[in-house]
């Protein structure tokens, strides 16, 4: 909980606005009707590309709070047409590759996971994406030498990350279900 910009009381609401530092805390309370509007246009858009449970969308961390970054992760997700998946591998590589996890002892992941995601595609409906945004710049090569044993996974490194807060967007695609659609440079 943070202090509210309306009334200076921490209590549970939002950031509102562009920029992580530039963002105005508001509570459930004092949210103008403007801001309500975007958050249930926001949560309707979500259909379809997000999990919902009694609370209403599950956002994953940075949307939980932030309504800007609500909106980019939206925008990502139709431009790549995915929709969040979910696994208990921890890397996820093995979920991506073959579409589940049969190790018992899945623990290793690479130095670059951070705000690490996964995604099917809307069009397969099968695991396309792993998606990490580190704070850190990460060599292609470093992520490639991480998937060397997957030879159905690509990976691709960019500035596109719909966290934001400086981060970098580290891809790594199962080709075969990945829909056609914008790809990064390699």
């Amino acid at each position: 909980m943070y202090d509210c910009e309306g009334c200076g009381r921490a209590r549970q609401g939002l950031f509102f606005g562009f920029g992580m530092k530039e963002a105005e805390w508001w509570c459930w309370r004092c949210q103008s009707a403007d801001q309500k509007e975007l958050i249930s246009f926001l949560d309707d858009r979500a259909r379809g590309v997000l999990n919902r449970d009694v609370d209403g969308v599950d956002w994953p961390y940075g949307p939980n709070i932030y309504v800007q970054v609500r909106a980019d992760l939206l925008d990502w997700a139709d431009l790549y047409d995915l929709k969040i998946g979910s696994t208990r591998c921890s890397s996820g590589l093995h979920w991506l590759d073959k579409g589940r996890c049969a190790k018992r002892e899945c623990l290793d992941k690479p130095e670059f996971y951070d705000h690490t995601t996964t995604w099917l595609s809307r069009t397969t409906g099968r695991p396309a994406l792993v998606f990490n945004q580190p704070y850190r710049q990460v060599d292609t090569a470093e992520v490639w030498q991480s998937i060397s044993e997957y030879p159905s996974l690509t990976a691709e490194v960019g500035p596109e990350s719909w966290y934001g807060a400086g981060t970098n967007g580290v891809y790594i695609w199962n080709e075969g279900n990945r829909s056609e659609t914008v790809r990064l440079p390699r």
